[in-house]
């Protein structure tokens, strides 16, 4: 019953911003406060996943990434991760840094990350989901259009109603998975193993076999990309209505689609994840689009 009357609050909350006025000379929205409090909702990329070592790494999120004298003494890359660029713009005072990315994370796990920002205020929250919606063991297992239109909503709905005042959610789009792979065809990654090698194992689980399985045609890596770009113009409509339709929360939407990502920046683990290079592309691709950057 908990479970249900949360969905209707949620339902209810969207009925609301759908038949709100469009605002046009009326209140304005309070003023935006600092980025202080970063809260980070999303997947893989955020957690660092293959980034540096195998497996998560913290310090190397383009999000939340953080380098002190443990990183330093270690070699771990300084990216300037959004969270270091808060703490060189803003101050150390009153900083919060969370989170919530969870690896395999897609946009219908969006909503269950969203519900710490009750607990912790913050006055950032970044999202970076979608790769792994794109990203599945068979082409047929893409959700609909109606699917990832439905979770976004949902989840913008519920930030903008749990936000503080003033409060900024900053939604990146879904990176070009095919890019990725296209750059990868000439890469190696662990051990000096090709990565078309490695991407072979799709078979035994590897992630993206819709994209990166060696029994793809060309015509089936494009279809899956045409995917990819209909998932973005979808998130960004949808950050675009949330913005129009409320004065108490900045909403804004970031091009990831568009970032132009080299072999550098894909893991040489495993030839898949952005590498330290590619968190530090997308951290400044990200802030520098963002309302704080420059």
């Amino acid at each position: 019953m908990l479970r249900t009357r949360g969905l209707l609050g949620l339902l209810s909350i969207g009925a609301l911003l759908a038949t709100a006025p469009s605002n046009c000379g009326g209140p304005q929205r309070p003023p935006r406060l600092d980025p202080l409090r970063l809260y980070s909702i999303g997947d893989s990329i955020t957690t660092g996943f293959d980034s540096w070592f195998i497996g998560n790494n913290d310090a190397v999120s383009w999000a939340n990434g953080f380098h002190g004298f443990w990183e330093d003494l270690f070699g771990i890359p300084d990216i300037d991760s959004f969270n270091q660029r808060i703490t060189a713009s803003y101050g150390s005072s009153g900083r919060a840094n969370v989170m919530a990315a969870a690896n395999g994370a897609r946009w219908d796990d969006a909503l269950g990350q969203a519900l710490g920002v009750a607990g912790e205020a913050p006055t950032l929250v970044t999202v970076l989901l979608g790769g792994n919606d794109v990203c599945r063991d068979e082409i047929a297992d893409l959700p609909t259009d109606a699917e990832i239109q439905s979770h976004v909503r949902t989840t913008l709905s519920y930030l903008h109603s749990q936000l503080p005042a003033g409060a900024t959610v900053q939604v990146a789009g879904i990176p070009d998975i095919k890019l990725l792979h296209d750059v990868g065809l000439a890469e190696k990654g662990l051990l000096g193993i090709d990565c078309t090698a490695i991407w072979a194992t799709t078979a035994l689980g590897f992630p993206c076999g819709s994209m990166l399985s060696p029994d793809n045609t060309e015509a089936d890596r494009l279809y899956v990309q045409s995917r990819n770009f209909a998932y973005n113009d979808i998130i960004e409509a949808e950050v675009e209505r949330i913005h129009r339709l409320t004065r108490r929360v900045y909403f804004h939407f970031t091009d990831a689609e568009s970032v132009a990502f080299t072999g550098d920046d894909i893991s040489s683990i495993d030839c898949f994840h952005p590498s330290a290079d590619g968190q530090a592309l997308i951290a400044e691709v990200g802030w520098s689009d963002g309302p704080f950057g420059p």
